[in-house]
């Protein structure tokens, strides 16, 4: 039985692109953000070297959190024994693992978290994380405390007028 706690370490990291530019390049052809906060889940090989294969960004704005930048590299899985690939995925994979991170690690520090994603895999995963589709395209929201409508509407409203992020 594969303990993933031996394998998978969560953190967030100050300097994101020293860990995730590689990732992030993959993914987005650009540069990772040099500002805070960036979480990098890492993957332990058998020799006990750490591999940055999942990354997320959280910027704080105002009273809530914007989410993005989300990317993992697939390609790490070929350095950790195939059990702990299916284990990963069977707990439901890096990206929904490192949005939990972010969720539990921020959610002293604003009302709501959004999101903004067109990808269809990614929106699976948002869904898996408690994220819900708002009356915005492409738009996603968190609600990890009870808001009424009004200031539900009011702070979609707020993070719409930035578009995507």
């Amino acid at each position: 039985m594969i303990k993933l706690d031996d394998w998978l370490n969560i953190s967030e990291v100050d300097d994101g692109p020293f860990f995730a530019e590689a990732i992030f390049q993959r993914k987005y052809a650009q540069s990772a953000p040099d500002f805070p906060h960036h979480v990098v889940a890492f993957l332990r090989r058998v020799d006990g070297a750490l591999l940055p294969a999942s990354y997320l960004h959280f910027t704080r704005h105002e009273d809530v959190v914007l989410v993005g930048g989300g990317a993992t590299d697939g390609r790490a899985f070929a350095q950790v024994p195939p059990e702990v690939g299916e284990a990963i995925r069977a707990s439901g994979g890096l990206l929904l693992r490192t949005l939990r991170f972010g969720f539990r690690k921020y959610a002293n520090d604003c009302d709501a978290f959004f999101g903004h994603c067109g990808d269809p895999r990614a929106f699976e995963v948002d869904m898996q994380a408690g994220f819900q589709p708002t009356r915005v395209e492409h738009l996603l929201a968190y609600w990890h405390r009870l808001l009424d409508h009004e200031r539900r509407e009011a702070l979609i409203d707020k993070v719409a007028t930035l578009g995507p992020f």
